[in-house]
């Protein structure tokens, strides 16, 4: 099961969060048909996004959309806390384009696919009555190191973030995991950047070349130290889309186009880009969607 731990250090000096997210981001990418560099795109965003929704309040809801330069052209993630039972996070995602089989063959690095320019909007609802939402410009290309440069310029927190998907011999998603590690406000940042050195130098994919949890990530961000141990959150992917929510799309078109829409075709597909689910409604089915529109505005 993937998994999500909380943990700060005794000291109170920081606070670090590592998440397991091998299914999430096998299933993901599963739905999507993605392969190679596509799912490492991903997966990292998938990863951080669980990694960054907090849940200081179990409605909280977290989402990102990074538009770049490169072939993917960016990705939306989105991810969210549930407000019952036991502690867990939904998340689901999407690139904005796929590559052609000539960009694959071309062995594209992850920065060379996302693209080093453009922007990336990280949109916090907490359930309130206003949403904070920061904008910052892409400067890696790597997903993970782009959020952590939007956690230290727009949120100013002094933070590292890595995630990382290891991919098998056939390309399937053999473990993907990450760690976000904070300093707490005036907290000193040398733990931090001993962090960092460790990951410039591959430490967590050694570390994932074995299964880990998330024990041993936190053991990893902190460099063998103590820590307490804070909440533990069951990861999911999960899309809350369905036939309703479809209907709800092909209402924004109007009454006319509809009945037009109706008149050109005996079923109608309508594919959630988030999850890959196609839901169909009939021409039948369109015209009375077509009949409720117009009943309601009249």
């Amino acid at each position: 099961m993937d998994e999500l731990l909380r943990a700060i250090k005794p000291d109170l000096s920081l606070r670090v969060v590592a998440a397991v997210t091998t299914e999430v981001v096998a299933e993901a990418c599963a739905r999507h048909g993605l392969r190679g560099v596509e799912v490492v795109a991903l997966g990292r965003a998938l990863t951080a996004a669980c990694l960054l929704t907090t849940l200081a309040k179990r409605e909280e809801r977290m989402r990102f959309a990074l538009r770049s330069s490169g072939p993917l052209r960016g990705l939306l993630v989105d991810c969210r806390g549930e407000g019952e039972g036991p502690a867990l996070l939904g998340v689901r995602g999407c690139l904005q384009r796929r590559l052609s089989a000539a960009e694959h063959e071309r062995g594209l690095s992850l920065a060379e696919a996302v693209g080093t320019a453009g922007t990336l909007m990280v949109t916090r609802d907490l359930g309130l009555d206003q949403r904070y939402q920061g904008t910052v410009a892409v400067v890696s290309g790597e997903v993970d190191r782009d959020l952590e440069h939007y956690l230290n310029v727009s949120e100013q927190l002094p933070s590292v973030l890595a995630c990382e998907v290891v991919l098998g011999a056939t390309g399937a998603v053999q473990r993907a995991a990450g760690v976000l590690c904070q300093t707490f406000p005036g907290g000193e940042t040398e733990g931090l950047e001993q962090l960092r050195a460790a990951l410039d130098g591959g430490g967590l994919a050694d570390l994932l070349r074995q299964d880990r949890g998330c024990e041993a990530l936190i053991g990893f961000a902190l460099g063998g130290e103590a820590y307490e141990s804070m909440e533990r959150s069951e990861l999911r992917f999960r899309c809350p889309c369905g036939l309703e929510r479809a209907r709800s799309v092909v209402a924004i078109l109007g009454a006319a186009d509809i009945e037009a829409l109706a008149g050109e075709q005996e079923r109608t597909e309508i594919k959630c880009e988030f999850c890959g689910a196609v839901y169909v409604m009939t021409a039948d089915d369109l015209r009375g969607l077509a009949a409720e529109i117009r009943r309601e505005r009249s």
